[in-house]
């Protein structure tokens, strides 16, 4: 699958000293044992490992990057997607965002939602426009979350640049104790043509932000 930049990205109350005291040795069993895994370790590289969240990434043809980041959280799946659906909360969370909202027209699980990327000047602004179609499996313990490009469901803006190319895919994992896995793997062309410290802001320290606030919203 290709470099995803998210961004995702994620609860039930836990007291902060006992979520300090055991979250360590439950969050070492619970990676190991979830869908996190199931992306073979081989085809992504470690990119960055912190406070929790792990980011991989993966060149991909072209100027296409593919990145994953996973995390853990004490959470739920329902309360993970009702973060993950309110779009105008975005800028709340993810990096970079400076507005989010849904498009009229679709369903819950089958929308179009528009997302304005800020950047530093003097580049232009980014926008992602794209269909969010989401499915739970039978028993309701892993929500799987795709989305995809669709620029052309709305005209561009003047001066900025619209993504043409975006597919990402959040898998949200219910585990014991009170937990969730939580994986999204994006490919994106966004960081193509920018410096290297803006491109590495983009695609690896950006995702692993929005993980961590994604993570810390729904640990309040």
């Amino acid at each position: 699958m290709p470099r995803k930049f998210i961004l995702l990205l994620f609860i039930a109350t836990v007291p902060w000293w006992g979520l300090i005291l055991s979250r360590g040795a439950q969050v070492q069993g619970l990676i190991g044992q979830t869908a996190i895994q199931t992306t073979s370790e081989a085809e992504f590289q470690l990119e960055l490992e912190k406070d929790g969240v792990k980011v991989y990434v993966r060149t991909e043809a072209g100027d296409a990057i593919t990145v994953r980041v996973d995390a853990v959280a004490a959470s739920t799946p329902e309360r993970v997607k009702t973060v993950l659906d309110n779009a105008p909360g975005y800028p709340d969370w993810v990096h970079r965002c400076a507005e989010a909202y849904v498009l009229p027209g679709g369903s819950t699980d089958d929308y179009v939602y528009f997302s304005l990327v800020d950047m530093p000047f003097p580049f232009s602004d980014k926008e992602v426009v794209a269909r969010i179609h989401q499915r739970w499996n039978a028993d309701r313990t892993t929500l799987t979350r795709t989305i995809v490009a669709e620029p052309s469901a709305i005209p561009p803006h003047d001066g900025r640049h619209r993504l043409e190319s975006y597919d990402a895919e959040w898998t949200i994992t219910r585990e014991a104790n009170g937990y969730v896995s939580i994986s999204c793997v994006c490919t994106t062309t966004a960081g193509s043509g920018l410096p290297n410290w803006l491109r590495k802001d983009i695609l690896t320290g950006g995702p692993a932000k929005t993980m961590r606030n994604l993570v810390g919203l729904l640990e309040k």
